[in-house]
């Protein structure tokens, strides 16, 4: 992989070292929330959630494929689905030792209730991965390949993997107890009391978010979308990357993105630097007055279109757009039209909503943005899915019941998971925006706002 990074420029190195810190952050903190909620079981979802790692990695490095950034998100997604899917296994575990199980029966009997949910979420985020391979190009179909991979390692990690080794340990009895740390048990929340209000705050969110995108028009978009001049330097000392943006947005170039990268074929390293049109010959005369040690060299400037451009931004929309028809099929034959529905509605709500937000944080799109939204998207529907298919369990078992209460009886029993999942997110996103800049900065905070929508969703 390193190979291909330097010789396929797939990342600059500055975007390895934060995709590195990304996975790095993202693990520990996925890992050290879990093991804080459920001890020994956390030790065996951690267990789990390295093979699934490993296995996602091992495919990739077998077809050749390269970790780009989309890449990265579509692991991320991989890692909040995994540990999510251990999340759903431990708090049915915890219901049915309340009820007075034993261990081993209580382990049987939550896998066996967290099956339905784990299989309708992978299920649904599984289509949209597919449609992303089939319609996407450039971060969409990175993004769809590395999800497709991951989705099939979390069922394999989850199912196969994390119960095999609870069951060495339950049923000979290594182990006779299985403490879990509680959060938010036997709550009653009247949560549709404010459905009204709610709805409409969100929805005059969404349409403020619209207007600052039909404001700003293109100044939403990066470099990537709308083309620049790209400058190739030598050099004979290796300046940091990130002294060099420092240096560059200092001189009045805010959108100046330096690469380090390798010739194929050959050891010479050049910097390319991709900048607004008619501003790299400008920025190279600044960088060699800041850096007058490393000697930069111009090896020539290239005026380039936008490297993602209307075909992929079209593809993108057809994914999403055949995702969502799909996604209402499969939900409204698993479920009923009315959550099909519902799963649309929400997704849209929620893709819209971190859109708005991200363009009022003065923030522009580029390539890697793409992949962020599709995150985002794919954790809204598996977070969707995981309270419809408590919903319907709950009308089975309550057929005389009414639909407001049936329903806020699911978002109260789903609350412990949905607290955990959504604060680990939360927790990984807000490091990273702390600890990151550029497009994994980017990502990070379209995740954090996703995670916010998602759950109020």
């Amino acid at each position: 992989i390193k190979e291909q990074y330097e010789v396929g420029a797939s990342l600059a190195d500055d975007a390895i070292a934060s995709g590195k810190l990304a996975f790095i952050i993202g693990t520990g903190l996925t890992i050290a929330f879990i093991l804080f909620f459920y001890t020994i079981g956390g030790v065996v979802a951690a267990v789990g959630m390295g093979v699934n790692v490993l296995v996602v990695l091992a495919v990739m490095a077998n077809y050749g494929a390269t970790l780009t950034l989309p890449g990265i998100a579509g692991i991320v997604l991989t890692l909040a689905m995994s540990v999510d899917s251990n999340i759903l296994i431990f708090e049915r575990m915890r219901e049915e030792l309340k009820l007075g199980k034993s261990l081993p029966s209580a382990l049987e009997a939550g896998f066996d209730k967290a099956w339905s949910a784990i299989i309708d979420g992978n299920l649904t985020t599984l289509i949209t991965a597919v449609i992303m391979v089939l319609l996407g190009t450039g971060p969409v179909k990175g993004f769809g390949v590395t999800l497709v991979i991951g989705i099939f390692t979390t069922m394999f990690a989850a199912v196969v993997v994390s119960k095999l080794v609870l069951e060495l340990l339950i049923v000979p009895g290594y182990i006779k107890k299985l403490p879990m740390f509680s959060v938010l048990q036997n709550t009653n929340f009247d949560f549709l009391k404010h459905a009204k209000g709610a709805f409409i705050a969100s929805w005059l969110v969404i349409a403020i978010g619209v207007g600052a995108v039909v404001y700003k028009g293109k100044d939403i978009y990066g470099i990537d979308f709308v083309g620049g001049d790209t400058v190739a330097l030598s050099f004979t000392q290796r300046i940091d990357v990130g002294a060099l943006r420092t240096a560059a947005n200092a001189a009045g170039f805010e959108e100046a993105s330096p690469v380090y990268q390798k010739q194929l074929g050959s050891e010479l390293e050049l910097l390319k630097i991709t900048t607004d049109f008619d501003q790299g010959e400008p920025l190279v005369k600044a960088l060699q007055q800041a850096f007058p040690s490393a000697q930069f060299s111009n090896e020539g400037v290239t005026r380039i279109g936008p490297s993602v451009g209307e075909q992929i931004q079209w593809n993108a929309l057809k994914a999403v757009f055949w995702s969502l028809v799909l996604i209402l099929v499969y939900v409204a034959f698993r479920f009923e039209f009315g959550y099909g529905m519902g799963a649309v509605i929400s997704t849209i709500h929620d893709v819209i909503m971190t859109i708005g937000i991200f363009v009022l944080f003065d923030r522009q799109f580029n390539a890697s943005m793409v992949a962020a939204i599709l995150l985002v998207m794919g954790y809204s529907i598996n977070d969707t899915i995981v309270v419809f298919d408590r919903i319907r369990e709950e009308l089975k078992l309550n057929p005389t019941g009414t639909l407001r209460d049936i329903i806020n009886r699911s978002l109260n029993l789903t609350l412990s998971r949905t607290i955990i999942t959504g604060g680990t997110t939360l927790l990984t996103a807000i490091t990273l925006i702390s600890v990151t800049g550029g497009d994994v900065n980017d990502i990070a905070f379209t995740l954090l706002i996703g995670v916010i929508t998602g759950t109020f969703s």
